[in-house]
Parts: C-alpha cells; structure tokens; sequence
C-alpha cells in the first residue's frame, strides 16, 4: 500500500460534474491521457509533470480515491496534438476535431480564465499544451471504484461497445434479468451492437446508490433506476482484477428487479 498522504493532489478539471465524469474514467482504465495549459503551471506555479513522479487522484469532495503515476509528459503546441492521445483521454471523443472543439470550450470559459486572470484568454493552434500519459498504482477507495464502473456501464455508448463493456466485465460474469433469464459474459457482449455510437439504448435516471466492501476484493453496490418510465431496483457485485487486464475493478454479478407502478 502507498503512503498517499504524503502525495500532492491530482486534480482533474474542477470539482462538479466534469471532474466526477474523469475521475470515473480513470478509476475504469478508460482514461490514461489528459491535457493540461502550459499557462496554468506558469500563472500557478506549478513544476510540470515528470515521468515516475506518483500523486493522489481526487474527487470533487477533495478525497483522494486512487494513486497514479506519470508516464510521460510533452510539451507541444495544441495544433499538434493526436488522434491516439485524444482516444486516450476517455471522454469518448473518435476524432482530434471532437475532442479540440470539447477542449476548447473549457480552456476558453469563464473558470479557466478567472483562473489565468485573462478575461480574453483564447486558445488556437499555437497554444502550448501539456500532454500527459499516466497509469492507475492502486486504487485507494474500492466503492468509489465500483460505481464509477457502474456509472459507465450505464452509459448508452458504453453498452454498445463490445470492447468498453469487455473490459468492465468479469471472466466470470453472470446476471440475472427481470425475467430470471441467466446471462453469461460472453452472451451478454455478443448481445451488444458492437461499437460506441451504433445504437442509442436506454437512459438510467440513477438514485440511491450505496457501497459497502465484503472483501478486500469485493464491493456490493445497491441502487435504483429510472428508464423509460420503468423503475427497478438493482444489486451489483465488483471484483478486484486479478489478471491485470481490463478494469482494475470489474462486475462480477448483476441483477436487476422491477418495480410495480404505486410500490
């Protein structure tokens, strides 16, 4: 285990939903690349980012919930910025236009600015950028793990993706669906339209959700749903990877129960 106390924070973006949402993505293994102005280290600063220098994730309550480690860091003006490393930022985006255009507007919006203390501060193909690459050492809050995991797999772009899902399910994957149908992983990935954005799916209204580890390497989540104007109430089991592939924590065990109108 680390001393992570002893660690400088890792902040992604600022507290509130956009930093819940990378946060997420780290703790999932979808994101191991992100993007930093070279003119907030300076206005802050703040030393840029090494390779082998280690740091405390932390969520937008200020806990740290994973220690990571850089693996490289560049700087380079934005124009130059790839298709691999904006893949790899895990915010979706299948094209270095989607991602700048994203990017874009945080760097040019008011928080960003009130940080720089430049109220016209205006990003372009020249700006410098710190791109950096970095990878998860341990996961400091396994619940805090499993629902970030929960949460993505709840997302219509990852259920339609044969690759994100397989890599948030466990080799010994089961659920049992409201109709008491058993599903193993691999009939649940080949059950799935194959690729992020070949199909829409359901959008889970999430209340209620709950953690508590029954293990060193087991977490039970409970929560409930709202999709389509059906409610369900929903039992979850993450496990620990013990390969090293995929997710660091990935589901193990699912069911879901509906909920009859009035109950």
């Amino acid at each position: 285990m680390s001393d992570h106390e002893d660690l400088p924070p890792y902040a992604l973006a600022f507290p509130g939903p956009l930093r819940d949402r990378l946060v997420a993505a780290v703790l999932t293994g979808a994101k191991t690349a992100t993007t930093g102005l070279l003119a907030e280290y300076e206005a802050e600063g703040e030393p840029l980012p090494v390779p082998g220098a280690r740091a405390a994730l932390i969520d937008s309550a200020g806990r740290p919930v994973a220690v990571v480690e850089v693996t490289e860091a560049r700087v380079l003006p934005l124009g130059e910025v790839d298709l691999r490393h904006a893949v790899d930022e895990g915010e979706g985006h299948r094209s270095v236009a989607r991602w700048r255009a994203a990017h874009e507007r945080f760097w040019n919006g008011g928080a960003v600015r009130a940080a720089l203390g430049d109220p016209d501060f205006t990003v372009d193909d020249t700006t410098r950028v710190v791109a950096e690459r970095f990878r998860v050492v341990e996961v400091l809050d396994p619940v805090a793990a499993a629902v970030a995991g929960e949460l993505r797999l709840l997302e219509p772009d990852v259920r339609a993706s044969r690759d994100e899902a397989a890599r948030l399910l466990d080799p010994e994957f089961t659920e049992v669906g409201a109709s008491g149908r058993r599903w193993t992983r691999d009939e649940m990935l080949a059950g799935l339209p194959g690729t992020a954005g070949d199909a829409e799916g359901p959008h889970y209204e999430v209340s209620r959700m709950a953690g508590v580890p029954l293990a060193p390497d087991l977490v039970h989540l409970t929560y409930e749903t709202v999709a389509d104007g059906r409610r369900a109430r929903r039992s979850s089991l993450w496990r620990r990877a013990a390969d090293g592939a995929g997710a660091p924590w990935r589901l193990y065990y699912h069911q879901g129960t509906p909920v009859p109108d009035g109950a």
